[in-house]
């Protein structure tokens, strides 16, 4: 018997339709030809919808191809791969101070050789909630904050923490008119 492997894959959108992306999810399981096992968890980018957390991971699914899979989640959302240590998706909370507000992210780290911090959490500002909206409504590339690796290793604390100062300085500076 072959070694079947635990990969989590990260679905990135505004809105997502959770109940279609399972559909798709189990639509590829095949237990008796699987290669892997996949979990996929949901990064919603409208805090309504996250911070009222009724999205969540998957259980693990038997898929026999990861390709397919990953081509079928690409042609309606951004995804990712993640790493995985020890059973659950590698990532952490950096967090930035900027004017007294503490910006707080999730960093995960993907199988592309990048780093993605997404804002989950900002405490000591009104601007809260207008800054959490206004992210599903600007450009991809200040949606995240993508970080690349070099050689597989993960760029010293404080380039990181910098990244992500000038992120939400030019996502606050970002008009949406």
């Amino acid at each position: 018997m072959s070694i079947i492997d635990l990969r989590i894959g990260l679905v990135i959108g505004t809105n997502i339709e959770v109940k279609k992306m399972r559909e798709i999810l189990y639509s590829h399981e095949n237990e008796a030809e699987a290669t892997s096992k996949v979990v996929v968890d949901f990064m919603e980018l409208n805090p309504a919808i996250f911070l009222d957390h009724q999205i969540s991971s998957t259980e693990e699914v038997w898929i026999k191809d990861m390709a397919l899979l990953e081509a079928d989640f690409r042609q309606i959302t951004d995804f990712v791969w993640c790493e995985v240590l020890g059973g659950i998706e590698r990532h952490g909370h950096p967090s930035v101070t900027i004017d007294s507000i503490e910006y707080e992210g999730k960093l995960i780290h993907a199988l592309d050789n990048n780093m993605y911090i997404f804002l989950r959490e900002i405490n000591g500002g009104i601007e809260e909630v207008q800054l959490l909206n206004k992210i599903q409504y600007v450009p991809k590339e200040l949606q995240w904050l993508k970080i690349a690796k070099e050689d597989g290793k993960t760029p010293p604390a404080p380039f990181i923490l910098e990244q992500m100062r000038n992120w939400i300085t030019a996502l606050k500076a970002y008009s949406i008119e």
